[in-house]
């Protein structure tokens, strides 16, 4: 499953939860810009501002968004959207209010986590 084939719902939580983990640091990493960049390009900038404007309209708070987070039903995008947060969220080291979210959202949409070590010298 790719960016572009999540539902409006599912793009509207990538985008929802994207938000949330750039603007939890002081300063947007190079690495989570380029992602977000990323997300941005498969969506096209007006999708993706149309959506970021959805997404601060609807979610004022947290609980508002997590009640949201709770109609996206399929599973291969709840572990495609899971995984781009991730992944940008670990860029800039992951803080503890992402932390917390993470962990409720995994273990809400049942979504494994790996952690997998690099190569190691020998």
């Amino acid at each position: 499953m790719e960016i572009t084939d999540l539902a409006h719902d599912e793009r509207l939580a990538l985008v929802a939860l994207l938000g949330i983990v750039v603007q939890s640091g002081r300063t947007v990493a190079e690495d989570e810009e380029a992602r977000l960049g990323g997300v941005m390009t498969r969506l096209g900038g007006e999708e993706f501002d149309r959506l970021a404007d959805e997404a601060n309209r609807r979610f004022t708070d947290e609980d508002a968004l997590k009640a949201f987070l709770l109609c996206i039903d399929r599973q291969d995008a709840r572990e495609l959207v899971y995984g781009q947060v991730l992944e940008t969220a670990v860029e800039n080291g992951v803080d503890p209010l992402e932390r917390e979210l993470l962990d409720w959202l995994a273990k809400t949409w049942h979504v494994s986590v790996e952690v997998l070590d690099g190569p190691t010298g020998g």
